[in-house]
């Protein structure tokens, strides 16, 4: 997004905390302070260690003059495979439900939203199904702070990267695993990053 709202506007914030997406609708400042209270506790009832999120920024102006012709389905089916040797690297990772080709898998998809959140084809990122692992790594694509997208070690790092989420430009994600946060990336697109602590 090319401009954050300003404090007298409309703001639309959603957060996917565990298996509920909570959307937030109104003045900046109570919306912005209502989503921190809401993150800050992690979603309900969540297994244990669970901490994965995700959320989208849409000044409201933006939210409704941004709608596509294009569906999600058709989005998403533009969308190239996964090369199949970052699946092959896959192996390496282990834990949760799904198999590390398929965390692979679904990392390349998150990232081939976010870049067609950036570029505009869709008014939202796509929800990322949620896995049952801590996060440790966040791939933050766009910031208005960051001069070249960075994954982050630590969510205090992070936090300090994307600020405050209303008048925050920012698009990012978090993974388990350093290897899911760089595929996220390559399916953006993303080839030259930065990777701090």
């Amino acid at each position: 997004m090319s401009q954050g709202p300003n404090d007298h506007g409309i703001v639309e914030l959603s957060v996917k905390l565990g298996e509920l997406q909570v959307t937030i609708k109104g003045p900046v400042r109570k919306a912005a302070k209502l989503l921190q209270d809401i993150t800050s506790r992690g979603p309900p009832s969540s297994p244990a260690g669970t901490s994965e999120t995700s959320f989208a920024v849409v000044s409201e102006a933006e939210h409704t003059s941004s709608r596509r012709s294009e569906t999600s389905a058709e989005i998403e089916a533009s969308f190239e495979g996964c090369p199949a040797d970052l699946i092959a690297d896959g192996h390496r990772l282990s834990g949760g439900p799904l198999s590390g080709q398929d965390r692979v898998r679904r990392a390349w998809l998150a990232g081939k939203w976010a870049r067609a959140f950036s570029s505009g084809r869709s008014s939202t990122p796509n929800a990322t199904p949620q896995l049952p692992l801590r996060s440790r790594f966040y791939a933050v694509l766009r910031s208005e702070r960051l001069q070249r997208p960075t994954i982050y070690r630590s969510a205090r790092s992070y936090w300090a990267c994307v600020g405050e989420l209303a008048s925050s430009d920012s698009i990012s994600h978090s993974f388990p695993s350093e290897q899911e946060a760089k595929v996220y990336f390559a399916g953006a697109g993303v080839s030259d990053f930065d990777i701090l602590q």
